[in-house]
């Protein structure tokens, strides 16, 4: 069975991006490996997933939600409604407002390059 070990991004402003995700709780990091081993990034350990937000060339916004190319990752949070909140003080966007589903509790947001983020609780 394999397993999801690393999600990196790519972002055109690295303080927007690292700001918005450090929003959404997670705990990002500068990371620098020294000379010659890759450029200053942030990252942080999700239950033994490396994710990585990298400086990335300014190429435009994402593609936008279910097209190919576009990768849609998903967070549980504790709170929706405080990760919104926290995420809309960093000049973040809703893609789509909080809602109930059968599963659970969610929200979609934007990151600062398009990237449409799910921030969600599991129902009990």
């Amino acid at each position: 069975m394999s397993r999801l070990g690393a999600l990196i991004l790519f972002a055109a402003d690295m303080g927007r991006t690292v700001d918005f995700y450090r929003a959404i709780g997670l705990p990002l990091e500068m990371d620098d490996h020294g000379p010659g081993a890759g450029p200053v990034h942030y990252a942080c350990d999700l239950d033994g997933c490396h994710f990585a937000v990298f400086p990335g060339e300014a190429g435009g916004r994402s593609f936008g939600d279910r097209q190919a190319g576009t990768a849609f990752p998903g967070f549980t949070v504790e709170s929706v409604e405080q990760t919104v909140a926290a995420a809309l003080a960093v000049g973040a966007h809703v893609l789509q407002e909080p809602s109930e589903y059968p599963w659970g509790y969610r929200a979609v947001l934007e990151d600062p390059d398009g990237r449409p983020v799910e921030v969600y609780h599991a129902s009990d």
